[in-house]
C-alpha cells in the first residue's frame, strides 16, 4: 500500500510538472523616465500579482510558470506609492517560453483611458497565444474602426444631448441601425474563429465574453451549449473551461425566452416584497432596471428614462427600477432629485443581495425588457436601444 501511495504521488507530481511550463518576459522600455519604474504582472483578471521587476538600463525581466496561456496585464508605475493616474498598463497573452516586450514609456497606454494620449500598446513577440489573438484582431479591425466612429457619433448626437434633456431619438435609432450590420459581421467572424480554433485561449475568452453579454449579440441557450461542445475536447478539467460552464449556467437563467427571476426587495416604506408579486400586470412591456445613486452612467440614463416613460406609459409600457444602494437615505435622496415617478424598489445588500446574485449582475446600469407573460425578450436596454425596441415591438 505504501509503495502504491508513493507511485501515485510521483505520478501526480509528474503530471503537475508537465502542466506547469516556465516563461520569461524580457522587456525593453525606451525613454529616460522608464528607469527606476516598477513593472508588475497580473493574472486572474488583474486580481493576482504573479511577478515584479524594476526597469534598469531600460530593461526588465520577469520569470515564472504557467499552466495554460492566459490574458495578463502589465502595469508600470513610477513608484510603489504612486497614483494610478500616473501608471501605464496594457494586456497581452502570456505563454510559455521567452517573450519579448518592447515599447516607449511616453507612448504606452495609461492605466485610465485617455483619448488624448498616444495609447500605443507594447509589441509582444514569442507568444504563440498572442499571435493567434492578433490574427482575430486583424480580421475585425475594419469593422471595429467603423463602429468606433459611429459610437462617437452616437455619443455626440444622441447620448450627451439626452443628458441635458434634448432627445434626438430618431437620430439615435438611425445610428444603431447603421451599427447593426457591422456588429453582426464581427459576431459571425468571432463565432467562426472560435469554431475553427477551439484549442486557442483567446477563443475560450471570446466565448466567455459572449456569454457574459459583452459581445455584439445576445446568445441563445442553444448557442451556449454549442460553445461548450466546441471546447469540451481540449479544455475539460481546466479552470478556464469550468469558469465558462459556470458562466453559461448563470447566463441561461436570464437568456432571452427565460422567465423573470423572483427575489426579495424593499418598497419605499421599507416593507419586504417579492419581485413577481409587485411586477406590473396588464402591461405589454416592462423595463426591469437595476441602478444605484452612486452610479454615474445610471444617473446619466435617468433623463432618457423619464422621457421614454412619458411617451410610452399610456401605450402599455412600464418600468420597475431596483436600486442597489446600501444606504436608504442615498436611494431616497436620488429618487427625489431625479423625479423617478415609476415603480421604485431597493435591494439593500447591493451586489450581494439575493436578487442581484440571481441575475448575476456584474455592473450597472443593467436593464432587461420583459413582455406581458414575464418572459425576457431583450437585453441591454439602454439609450436608443430601448426606443428602438419599443418602436419595433409596437408595429
Amino acid at each position: 500500500m505504501k509503495k502504491l501511495f508513493l507511485t501515485l504521488t510521483c505520478s501526480a507530481l509528474m503530471v503537475f510538472s508537465y502542466a506547469q511550463q516556465s516563461y520569461t518576459v524580457a522587456g525593453k522600455i525606451d525613454g529616460k523616465k522608464a528607469n527606476g519604474q516598477i513593472v508588475s504582472l497580473w493574472a486572474d483578471n488583474g486580481q493576482k500579482k504573479i511577478g515584479q521587476a524594476v526597469i534598469k538600463n531600460n530593461h526588465f525581466q520577469i520569470k515564472g510558470s504557467i499552466q495554460d496561456p492566459e490574458l495578463v496585464r502589465i502595469i508600470i508605475a513610477p513608484s510603489a506609492g504612486s497614483e494610478q493616474k500616473l501608471w501605464k498598463a496594457s494586456g497581452f497573452y502570456l505563454d510559455k517560453g521567452t517573450l519579448q516586450l518592447t515599447g516607449h514609456i511616453d507612448s504606452l497606454p495609461s492605466y485610465y483611458y485617455n483619448a488624448n494620449s498616444p495609447n500605443v500598446k507594447p509589441k509582444i513577440e514569442g507568444s504563440q497565444a498572442q499571435s493567434v489573438a492578433n490574427q482575430l484582431n486583424r480580421s475585425i479591425i475594419d469593422e471595429q474602426q467603423i463602429l468606433s466612429k459611429l459610437d462617437k457619433a452616437y455619443m455626440q448626437e444622441y447620448h450627451l444631448p439626452a443628458i441635458d434633456g434634448k432627445f434626438n431619438t430618431d437620430r439615435g435609432i438611425a445610428i444603431l441601425k447603421e451599427m447593426a450590420p457591422y456588429k453582426k459581421t464581427i459576431f459571425e467572424k468571432k463565432w467562426t474563429f472560435i469554431k475553427n480554433n477551439p484549442t486557442a485561449r483567446i477563443a475560450l475568452d471570446e466565448a466567455s465574453y459572449m456569454v457574459m453579454g459583452y459581445g455584439e449579440e445576445s446568445l441563445s441557450t442553444n448557442q451556449m451549449e454549442e460553445l461548450l461542445r466546441f471546447f469540451e475536447p481540449s479544455w475539460t478539467g481546466k479552470k478556464a473551461f469550468t469558469d465558462l460552464k459556470l458562466a453559461i449556467t448563470k447566463a441561461k437563467a436570464t437568456a432571452i425566452g427565460s422567465n423573470i427571476l423572483d427575489g426579495p426587495i424593499l418598497d419605499k416604506e421599507g416593507n419586504k416584497v417579492q419581485l413577481t408579486t409587485i411586477f406590473p400586470k396588464g402591461k405589454k412591456y416592462i423595463l426591469l432596471e437595476f441602478w444605484a445613486s452612486w452610479c454615474g452612467p445610471c444617473r446619466a440614463e435617468i433623463p432618457h428614462l423619464r422621457h421614454t416613460y412619458s411617451i410610452w406609459k399610456d401605450k402599455g409600457f412600464d418600468i420597475v427600477s431596483i436600486s442597489l444602494d446600501e444606504k436608504e437615505g442615498d436611494w431616497k435622496k436620488a429618487l427625489t432629485e431625479e423625479n423617478m415617478t415609476w415603480h421604485q424598489y431597493n435591494a439593500r445588500e447591493g451586489f450581494e443581495s439575493q436578487i442581484a446574485q440571481s441575475y448575476d449582475i456584474q455592473g450597472i446600469p443593467y436593464a432587461l425588457l420583459i413582455d406581458a407573460t414575464g418572459t425576457i425578450i431583450r437585453h441591454g436596454m439602454r439609450g436608443a436601444s430601448l426606443d428602438q425596441a419599443l418602436e419595433e415591438l409596437s408595429k
